[in-house]
């Protein structure tokens, strides 16, 4: 069976208001998920959709962090 990406209902300045919350930058998410910082703009600028497992991680970097 095929690894399905379900789409986020986040829009890309939730996402934004998400990383801001959590104090995460575009290097950090970078650094710690692998996904390449062109991706990341795309989320963040509104041209890619966003998957869930990108929300799911940000949520746990800001929780494991404590912040």
């Amino acid at each position: 069976m095929k690894n399905i990406k379900t789409v986020s209902a986040l829009d890309n300045t939730e996402l934004q208001q998400l990383m801001l919350k959590y104090r995460i930058s575009v290097n950090e998410l970078h650094l710690k998920t692998s996904i390449s910082k062109n991706d990341i703009h795309g989320f963040l600028n509104g041209r890619k959709s966003i998957p869930t497992h990108i929300v799911d991680t940000i949520n746990q970097i800001g929780e494991n962090d404590d912040r």
